[in-house]
């Protein structure tokens, strides 16, 4: 019996099963007369996605670009590398989980205009320092089924960001991309980019579901506010006379 590993009565034990039944975090089973509780880890792992992990990429980064850096001076002997601390590192650094960001960004043009410099004119709004290839020539976007969303580079260099997964032309587009160690992963993302009317106003729906090793940072929310929020909607509102042409 549970209680019987505990100083507290069974009845006492009872109520702090009871708490943690009406938390969430035991599912109660009855077995005849037996009672089984059994955790429940979902609201305890959710916990943990919503305050443990941002923090604790946010420390975790630098401390092992640190280490990274030491050992370049330094490398550590073959005894130090089979060390429980070293080994104990691993799970830090490459923490596979899930991480979503969610944007609506309110847009002061008509849906046709914003599908058009989305699909269209993607290298006129792109900025310079979004850019992988160290010689970067121009984005380009191919909206259909398959289509890529890439950049070309000189001497026939390049980078593909993603591939178009779904398509409803004019509304919708969902892209399937990959996060290389260099930007954080390895990872795959899903992102999202949904057009809906609101008044005189388009707003752009962004969903971007990053899938892999997001324990050191994959954070995406900062830079897709960068390019939409900032570069995209600048363009768009600033290029509204255009839309016929």
């Amino acid at each position: 019996m549970l209680a019987e590993a505990f100083p507290q009565s069974r009845y006492a034990a009872m109520k702090h099963l009871d708490v943690l039944a009406g938390a969430g975090l035991l599912v109660v089973r009855r077995v005849g007369r037996e009672r089984w509780n059994h955790l429940n880890s979902i609201p305890l792992q959710l916990m943990y996605e919503r305050w443990v992990r941002p923090y604790e990429a946010t420390w975790a980064a630098p401390l092992v670009r640190f280490r990274d850096s030491l050992e370049r001076s330094h490398p550590p002997s073959e005894e130090a590398m089979m060390s429980p601390s070293a080994i104990s590192m691993i799970p830090a650094v490459r923490s596979t989980g899930i991480t979503q960001v969610e944007l609506e960004i309110p847009i002061a043009a008509s849906s046709e205009r914003v599908w058009r410099s989305l699909t269209e004119q993607v290298d006129l709004w792109w900025p310079r320092d979004f850019f992988a290839s160290a010689e970067p020539l121009r984005m380009q976007f191919d909206a259909r089924l398959g289509g890529l969303l890439y950049e070309e580079a000189a001497n026939g260099g390049g980078v593909v960001w993603y591939t178009v997964i779904a398509l409803d032309p004019g509304t919708s587009v969902t892209l399937a991309g990959h996060l290389t160690p260099a930007f954080g992963g390895p990872a795959q993302t899903i992102l999202r980019l949904a057009l809906r009317k609101q008044g005189d106003e388009t707003v752009l729906e962004l969903t971007d579901a990053v899938f892999g090793n997001v324990g050191t940072g994959t954070s995406t929310e900062e830079g897709w506010r960068a390019l939409f929020q900032n570069a995209f909607k600048s363009f768009v509102e600033g290029n509204a006379d255009d839309a016929g042409r």
